[in-house]
């Protein structure tokens, strides 16, 4: 449950981008845990259960918790982001594009315009809900169109309308 909240709410304290990592670790303690239970209990089924489900948490902590997270938390903050994205794309200049950002958002392109809110940050990655009309950011498939989009883009997974959970890395 903690770790839904986490990423449903990353700004609260701030380690949701290493929540994956540290599920990992936590998960191997565990397996450890489970495999000598293994060898020292008679009751052999309870054990594999437990190291079944363990590696299926891990598994969803490290690949879905991040896109799920990041529908919940757009769906809870899509009324704010629309806005700031309507105000932003409304603006003159770049300058005042990034004025109206602050330190909530980041300009990824202006033409067409692709707003990237940050949501989870870790040691060199990272993953911004990005607002994008045109639908570039999962149309751009080679290595070469990812790094014309952004030096540090990797990759996108549409969430709804137009808005994208992108992944980026150093």
């Amino acid at each position: 449950m903690g770790l839904i909240f986490l990423f449903i709410f990353p700004q609260v304290l701030g380690i949701a981008g290493f929540a994956g990592q540290l599920s990992l670790v936590i998960a191997f303690f565990l397996v450890i845990l489970a495999l000598l239970a293994l060898i020292k209990e008679r009751n052999k089924p309870l054990p594999l259960v437990s190291i079944a489900l363990i590696i299926g948490i891990a598994y969803i902590a490290v690949f879905k918790m991040i896109d799920w997270g990041a529908r919940a938390h757009l769906y809870l903050n899509k009324a704010h982001y629309e806005a700031m994205a309507k105000k932003i794309v409304e603006a003159e200049d770049d300058s005042e594009r990034k004025r109206i950002c602050g330190e909530e958002c980041w300009l990824l392109s202006s033409d067409p315009n692709r707003i990237a809110f940050h949501y989870v940050h870790g040691f060199l990655n990272w993953h911004d809900i990005v607002y994008d009309p045109s639908g570039g950011v999962v149309g751009a498939k080679t290595f070469d169109e990812k790094k014309r989009l952004n030096l540090y883009f990797i990759d996108a997974e549409h969430l709804a309308g137009d808005w994208y959970i992108c992944h980026f890395g150093d």
